[in-house]
């Protein structure tokens, strides 16, 4: 009896020292109540930050013309050709976006996707050759000239627009984004040479301020929820404080330049504000053991 009585106490001893060292003092609310998980886990708020880069390039006329200037005393006269090409330059531009949450009230859906705005930097380049040639009273060629100007222009810009999404597929991943905006440049930069032959009669320039109406279309790609891709290209579409009737061209030296920005944008929405009311839930077994105790009582 006193052996079985000893076996029995020594097994128990046993068991309560290895008890012991698995077990681990609980310090903290999660080792009692689990995992915290809050209601507003992978949800995202109407608001968030855009990012864009990308090439500026000037486009120019295709045709060129030619100019023809008033004989001299011995019927000599000259002609003369601008020819304008564009260059690549560059921007990049950071802001804020809004989304449109509110249900649309008319049954073609809502006028306003999102707007979104931002500050930005960019470059515009461009290029003229000039070519002047001299011709006596009986039309026969005496010389021919050639120059060249470059020149770059460096904008602090900012910019608003508003944003309509034309969906491609059923899963609304993939879709076309129109725009149309308001841009503000000012020119901070300013580089311009001119090598050879020039008709400086017939240079004008452009403000360094320049208001303007663009049109933006991108192809957008939403990544993952809140997170979108908008490759896309930006046109000046209105000149407003420069009006010359409406035109949005950039004028340097004899010619007309219209900048196109192609982008690459970003979008990255914040996740949403944690609520104050949030409750600890614990693990699938603790709210299942919580349930089998409110059972028994």
């Amino acid at each position: 009896m006193k052996i079985i009585l000893f076996t029995l106490i020594s097994l128990l001893t046993v068991s309560t020292l290895d008890a012991q060292k698995l077990y681990k003092p609980k310090k903290k609310r999660k080792d009692f109540f689990g995992k915290v998980e809050s209601p507003n886990d992978g949800k995202v708020r109407p608001i968030g930050l855009q990012v864009q880069v990308g090439p500026t390039y000037t486009l120019t006329r295709k045709v060129n013309q030619t100019f023809q200037s008033e004989p001299d005393s011995v019927n000599r006269y000259n002609e003369y050709t601008h020819d304008p090409s564009g260059k690549v330059g560059f921007f990049a531009e950071v802001g804020l976006v809004h989304f449109n949450m509110k249900d649309p009230k008319f049954k073609f859906g809502r006028f306003v996707d999102y707007i979104d705005y931002g500050i930005g930097f960019k470059l515009i380049k461009g290029r003229e050759t000039t070519t002047v040639s001299q011709f006596d009273a009986s039309g026969n060629l005496l010389f021919t000239n050639t120059g060249e100007g470059n020149f770059s222009k460096g904008y602090v810009y900012g910019r608003f627009a508003v944003h309509k999404l034309q969906y491609l597929n059923k899963t609304k991943n993939i879709f076309l984004d129109h725009s149309l905006g308001l841009n503000g440049d000012y020119s901070m930069l300013e580089k311009s040479t001119y090598i050879g032959a020039r008709i400086m009669s017939t240079e004008t320039y452009s403000p360094d301020f320049r208001a303007q109406l663009h049109y933006d279309l991108g192809f957008g790609i939403r990544l993952k929820k809140g997170r979108y891709l908008v490759p896309g290209v930006q046109l000046p579409v209105l000149g407003i404080q420069e009006w010359n009737n409406g035109s949005a061209k950039l004028q340097w030296f004899s010619s007309k330049y219209y900048p196109v920005m192609f982008h690459l944008k970003y979008i990255h929405l914040f996740p949403a504000k944690k609520s104050k009311h949030a409750c600890f839930e614990g693990s699938v077994e603790d709210r299942k053991r919580n349930e089998e105790y409110l059972q028994n009582r």
